[in-house]
């Protein structure tokens, strides 16, 4: 039988793209673990990590290094994974929640990057609609002023009928032009004299945080993978040609345990320059840009929609996404050199934010109405050429050091799947 290779419920690989006949042989279409012997239980986790020998260790749990070790574990993989603090307790629960393909990254030429995320949101949509939904998105188009003057709107056309092209009408959905009247009736307290129409499409939303703890369960009960969270890596070991063996976690109470593994994948997103620093490489291939959002009651602005604006004279863009009783408005893109555990969000942050939405709408929504805030980190590739993070690509890489420690870097939440497929063709090859 030949699955779905995105199927979040079985998490089975289809491999028909690898080109080495033996390794099909060897990895194809492994079957699930029986549910009876998968465990998602700490204790147990950190007993097997002491005693078991592993084909691959995953560091980092967040959305990416669970959907390694899923990955790994149903193509049969002998597949352990280590979290420093809780499972997605960084980026993965601290993002924008849209699964998207990006218009933007259009504008940038990221077409691949596009065909790529809109492929993944549908799979997504597909494999688990009880943490993915659809949702529609109004783009604001002003009279004068902001990101999309009137004069400017006609060159969105062919941008959104290509994104409807390219896997958006997938979905079911596809965009089209709204009058003043239309756009408004998505937000009532949009300024009637700045907005002249908007264009609607559909991306979706997803409970990030949810959305990890599913696919590491996955990989735990339904694949056997041992997984431990608050379980820290201090060091990595190497045999004596200098080739990685295995690490030494930080058990707690449990004290120190050594992990066998055959291969070590590096997924810890914004801390991935640390573990390479642990491997001995310390130039920092990461560049974190600091996304800020602020949550203030729905009935304020009553949308139904993610409603995108912008400030007058700024390219950048704002939006007001509805979740539950509750709107969340975002997101800045800066570039941040803080305490990466504890990001943070300023006064000055939520003044943007609200300025951006009060510029746009005719009520005053103040810091008092503010009921929470959030701050991510986005591992960006460090790359050259560019002032400022948001024209930084969303792209991935996977990279391989001289003693095997298998990294991935950058990416986005939307193309978790991808990120992991791509990591375990890399240690395969490893293996050999």
């Amino acid at each position: 039988m030949v699955c779905d290779p995105s199927n979040l419920p079985r998490g089975c690989h289809d491999d028909a793209r690898t080109s080495d006949p033996a390794r099909r042989r060897r990895f194809h279409y492994a079957a699930p673990v029986d549910p009876t012997v998968g465990s998602f239980d700490r204790a147990t986790a950190l007993r097997r990590l002491a005693d078991e020998q592993f084909d691959v260790l995953v560091i980092g749990g967040g959305a990416t290094g669970a959907g390694v070790a899923l990955d790994a574990a149903s193509r049969g993989l002998a597949t352990a994974l280590v979290e420093r603090t809780d499972f997605a307790a960084g980026t993965s629960s601290m993002s924008s929640k849209m699964v998207h393909g990006g218009i933007r990254y259009l504008q940038q030429f990221e077409i691949q990057l596009v065909y790529q995320s809109l492929r993944e949101r549908h799979r997504m949509l597909q494999n688990a609609p009880h943490l993915v939904r659809v949702l529609p998105f109004v783009m604001a188009i002003y009279n004068k002023g902001g990101m999309i003057p009137r004069w400017f709107a006609w060159a969105l056309s062919p941008v959104l009928w290509f994104y409807d092209l390219t896997g958006g009408a997938k979905i079911g959905h596809r965009h089209r032009h709204l009058g003043r009247d239309a756009t408004i009736a998505h937000m009532p307290v949009l300024d009637p004299e700045r907005i002249h129409s908007s264009y609607l499409y559909y991306d979706a939303q997803v409970d990030d945080a949810r959305m990890t703890m599913a696919i590491a369960r996955t990989a735990a009960l339904e694949h056997g993978a041992v997984i431990a969270n608050h379980a820290p890596v201090t060091a990595l070991r190497k045999d004596a040609d200098g080739r990685l063996v295995g690490a030494t976690i930080d058990a707690g109470e449990h004290g120190h345990i050594d992990v066998r593994a055959r291969a070590i994948v590096n997924a810890s997103g914004v801390w991935i320059d640390s573990i390479d620093t642990l491997d001995g490489d310390p130039t920092p291939v990461i560049r974190p840009a600091r996304g800020v959002h602020v949550v203030v009651p729905r009935a304020l602005l009553d949308n139904d929609a993610a409603v995108i604006m912008s400030r007058p004279g700024e390219r950048a863009s704002v939006f007001a996404v509805p979740w539950g009783d509750h709107t969340y408005i975002g997101t800045t893109d800066t570039d941040y050199d803080g305490d990466l555990d504890r990001p943070y969000c300023t006064a000055s942050d939520v003044d943007y934010l609200l300025g951006a939405l009060n510029d746009s709408t005719t009520n005053d929504v103040t810091p008092a109405d503010v009921v929470g805030t959030w701050a991510g980190l986005r591992p960006l590739l460090r790359t050259a050429g560019s002032d400022k993070t948001a024209d930084l690509s969303r792209r991935h890489r996977v990279t391989r050091s001289a003693s095997g420690l298998v990294s991935v870097a950058g990416g986005k939440l939307t193309t978790w799947r991808q990120m992991a497929e791509d990591t375990v063709d890399e240690v395969l090859d490893l293996l050999g």
